[in-house]
């Protein structure tokens, strides 16, 4: 599932080519991704003006000149494309802009588009935690959602409601970097720890935001492009290879319907 690296490229590279740009006409082929209905969302989209693109922890955000926005969540293959003609063989909803296309691809069918009035009515929106790139995420921010938690530290990160963004992916990244294992309870953490987890947090998502984010499934950048970060992942999908810290083999485990990669070594 495309995490906050990948929204937040998507994101930057969609408002260079869709704010601005008129909606003409919509198309679908899968009538059930939306909410309230896909009759509703061509009826109020058609004519309007695309006036700014952002993020929410892992929803994309298209804000239209009446006020209204329209919420993408991509869920586990999803991703927004931009281009003169877009070709890709699972579009399942095409935005016909004055200039240009703004697409959905999605190979499993999981995403969801929403029609809002109000962002804040939305509990999807309205529940989620902190953003860990922002001011409000200090180190006192963490600390006291530290203190408020129970469970493993790789549960509690990808926790939307605690901090939002983050998933598997960047847990497992943010975790090695820290040499704490995902198993470890974050009651059980020391202040020092908890300092050098947060500042793991801060450092392994900004690195990803630089490389475009992480292509090691379906995620793609509006123009196709893959993301630069995997050749820097150091545990993420690497079972049964050698720590590039201490030689030792990385594991992977389940736990709670999650997977978890990290060195039994370096991670404590």
């Amino acid at each position: 599932m495309p995490e906050l690296p990948e929204l937040e490229t998507t994101v930057q590279e969609l408002r260079d080519k869709i704010v601005g740009r008129k909606i003409l006409r919509v198309w679908t082929d899968f009538g059930k991704m939306f909410r309230p209905s896909f009759a509703e969302f061509q009826k109020v989209v058609v004519g309007q003006v695309i006036k700014d693109v952002s993020r929410r922890g892992k929803n994309i955000i298209i804000k239209l000149d009446s006020g209204h926005y329209i919420l993408v969540h991509q869920k586990l293959t999803g991703s927004l494309l931009a281009g003169a003609e877009i070709k890709n063989p699972y579009l399942h909803l095409i935005l016909f802009l004055d200039k240009g296309q703004l697409a959905l691809s999605d190979l499993r069918k999981f995403a969801k588009v929403v029609f809002l009035e109000n962002l804040e009515d939305y509990p999807d929106y309205k529940n989620l935690g902190v953003e860990p790139l922002s001011r409000e995420f200090t180190l006192e921010k963490f600390q006291e959602i530290l203190r408020q938690t129970r469970g493993k530290t790789k549960k509690v990160l990808m926790d939307q409601n605690k901090i939002a963004g983050i998933g598997n992916i960047y847990s497992d990244e943010i975790l090695f970097e820290a040499k704490i294992s995902p198993l470890c309870e974050v009651k059980n953490l020391k202040e020092k720890e908890i300092k050098i987890l947060y500042q793991a947090i801060k450092k392994i998502l900004k690195k990803a935001v630089v490389a475009k984010g992480t292509s090691v499934s379906d995620y793609r950048r509006p123009s196709g492009k893959k993301g630069n970060f995997a050749k820097f992942l150091k545990v993420y999908q690497r079972e049964n290879e050698s720590c590039p810290r201490c030689g030792a083999k990385i594991k992977r485990l389940k736990f709670g319907g999650r997977s978890a990669h990290f060195c039994p070594r370096c991670q404590k």
